[in-house]
């Protein structure tokens, strides 16, 4: 795999793109963190959002991170499908963790291609003290084949 900004990057907070070397059945890895929806940075959020849905038009990728949105905020035709949402665990929120996982806001996610197929999710809710306000997110993917 190899780190590349051709496909672009997010606005303000660090994102990364990995393409892989010479073998296009392996995925484009995308660790994402778009800017927050705060009143200063709507228009940088908006940028981080187009940014995602543009890179869910490659025929083989799979993004991963915080993407401070939850599935409401991204067009129904979005062309990845959202791992938490499709195994139904998307309720559950991944921020903050100084609030219920239930009262909390689902905004960390799994976005994948059609080349992709989610067969199961976990959100860690026995652990919020361990120092990060988001809670992690497990998924596991298997070829659609």
């Amino acid at each position: 795999y190899s780190v590349t900004h051709a496909l672009g990057d997010t606005t303000l907070l660090p994102s990364l793109v990995a393409v892989p070397d010479g073998d296009a059945t392996r995925p484009t890895f995308v660790a994402v963190h778009t800017t927050p929806p705060v009143s200063t940075h709507m228009g940088d959020w908006r940028d981080d959002l187009g940014w995602v849905e543009r890179l869910c038009d490659q025929p083989n990728v799979i993004l991963a991170g915080d993407f401070n949105a939850t599935v409401d905020h991204f067009p129904a035709d979005l062309g990845c499908s959202d791992a938490a949402q499709f195994t139904g665990a998307a309720a559950l929120g991944t921020w903050s963790t100084s609030v219920p996982s239930l009262l909390g806001a689902p905004i960390d996610h799994v976005l994948y291609s059609s080349s992709w197929r989610a067969v199961g999710v976990s959100i860690t809710t026995d652990n919020d003290e361990a120092g990060s306000d988001h809670r992690p997110l497990t998924t596991r993917l298997t070829p659609a084949r």
